[in-house]
């Protein structure tokens, strides 16, 4: 595995370009490698059955020549004559002799041109298509004796000659070919590829933020799907980041009304109630010394009143930063205390809750973000509704795995194009944080209906205690 870990190290950095340029190389020189493998089979067979076919004919006309200088000489035939008669013959080599053995040559000039082909030749080449030497002995009588005879032997040199030619001239045109086509590839992978360094380019205005950034369709319709899709996720990206910058505006707006609410409340109740206290004591201390027991009990009675409010005070309070009863409550209990105390601060108001097949507990997340909807909604019910009648219905489905919420009221209703306040973005961001869903619509006659479904995890598919409440 090491072994191959540098080729594909100096590989990976390469351009696409490059690394197509390079493929389509290999695989050229891989053909003409294959080519010259068949071709030098080929030739070898050519050579072979050109060299004997020659052989053949020669030893005919060499035959047929000697016979008939004997006719002419009256069955004689003389080898000073037959090299004017057997010379010039091509792809074969003709030696004669007399019957000592020794060679009379045919002219030297009869073999210069085969043989100034055959130099131009490499040896390289010629070793690939040399064939087994092949040859026939011819005689020659003169009145009943031999006198001689013709050697007449292949010769592959000129078929070697006529096949390398034939290859160097498809060399140069296959070479020429492939310049073309590699620069013709080397012009078509540039425009193909242009579009992809403008999508790389954009991916870097991405990464910077810049969401505005659009490419422009490619004249490929491949890559103009890609740039389409480019297109629509900056979109979204500019979209999500715009939603998530109001966000962030709404939550430090959120914060701030809630620090001016307690602020507010802390100031107008909490102050005048530890005031009120402080004058009690102060007035408790000197009326000790000479007052009757009966106006010390109505003012120890004053700070009772005092205190209760305090307490009160302080339970809305941390009821609206963190109720403290959730995970140590049942769920149930939380909420029903939660109407109640909305039913105890509402005067003239009647308040429906039921809660059926609710476990003891089903974690921090969804019982928060239950109870915020439940005191969301019904704020907005006596706030802005004017509602006198609510119901606040709360299930676990378990053939579902839901958590089911419906809160209903009598009053106005929502107005007709009416945006969405900041209570009711927060539970859209609540519920879809957990995967859930909700709907708001109108009662007949009149009033509000909000659903919200809330997906439980598989620990709470199965409710560890059902039970049925209902206040009202």
């Amino acid at each position: 595995m090491n072994a191959f870990a540098p080729t594909r190290t100096s590989w990976r950095p390469r351009s696409l370009r490059w690394q197509v340029m390079a493929a389509v190389i290999a695989i050229n020189l891989c053909a003409a490698l294959a080519a010259l493998v068949v071709i030098i089979a080929n030739a070898r067979r050519a050579t072979e059955i050109e060299m004997l076919s020659s052989l053949a004919i020669g030893a005919r006309f060499v035959q047929e020549t000697v016979e008939r200088i004997a006719d002419e000489q009256g069955g004689t035939a003389s080898l000073a004559q037959l090299p004017l008669h057997i010379n010039g013959l091509r792809h074969v080599r003709i030696r004669i002799e007399d019957a000592q053995g020794n060679g009379i040559d045919l002219a030297p000039a009869s073999h210069d041109e085969a043989d100034g082909d055959a130099d131009e030749v490499p040896d390289w080449f010629t070793a690939l298509i040399t064939v087994p030497p092949a040859e026939r002995d011819i005689p020659v009588v003169e009145n009943g004796r031999r006198i001689g005879e013709v050697r007449v032997a292949g010769e592959a040199s000129d078929e070697i000659a006529e096949v390398w030619e034939d290859m160097t001239s498809l060399a140069v045109l296959a070479l020429i070919v492939n310049i073309a086509i590699l620069a013709a590839l080397y012009l078509v992978l540039g425009r193909l590829l242009r579009p992809l360094k403008t999508l790389s380019q954009g991916l870097q205005e991405l990464e910077e933020g810049r969401f505005d950034h659009r490419l422009p369709p490619p004249a490929f319709r491949e890559l103009a799907l890609l740039a389409e899709r480019f297109n629509a996720l900056g979109a979204a990206l500019r979209l999500a980041r715009d939603d998530n910058r109001r966000l962030n505006e709404r939550l430090v707006q959120v914060q701030d009304d809630e620090r001016r609410q307690i602020a507010s409340e802390l100031h107008d109740e909490l102050g005048p109630c530890l005031f009120g206290l402080r004058a009690n004591l102060e007035s408790l201390e000197r009326m000790t010394a000479y007052a009757p027991v009966a106006s010390a009990a109505e003012r120890v009675a004053t700070m009772v009143d005092i205190l209760d409010r305090i307490q009160g005070l302080n339970r809305r309070l941390l009821r609206r930063i963190r109720p403290m009863s959730l995970g140590h409550v049942p769920f149930a209990a939380v909420i029903a205390d939660l109407v109640a105390d909305f039913e105890a601060h509402s005067a003239g108001r009647r308040f429906d809750f039921v809660s059926e097949g609710l476990a003891e507990h089903y974690g921090d997340s969804i019982e928060i973000t239950v109870f915020r909807c439940v005191q969301e909604t019904v704020t907005n019910a006596l706030r802005h509704g004017g509602a006198r009648h609510i119901s606040i219905e709360l299930r676990h489905d378990a053939a579902s795995g839901m958590l089911k919420m419906a809160v209903s009221d009598d009053g106005s209703g929502m107005r007709a194009n009416a945006l969405p306040g900041l209570g009711l973005i927060g539970i859209e961001e609540r519920i879809g944080a957990l995967g859930g869903r909700w709907h708001i619509g109108s009662t007949d006659p009149k009033g509000t209906r909000i659903d919200i479904l809330i997906p439980l995890p598989p620990a709470n598919v199965q409710a560890e205690s059902a039970e049925r409440t209902v206040i009202q």
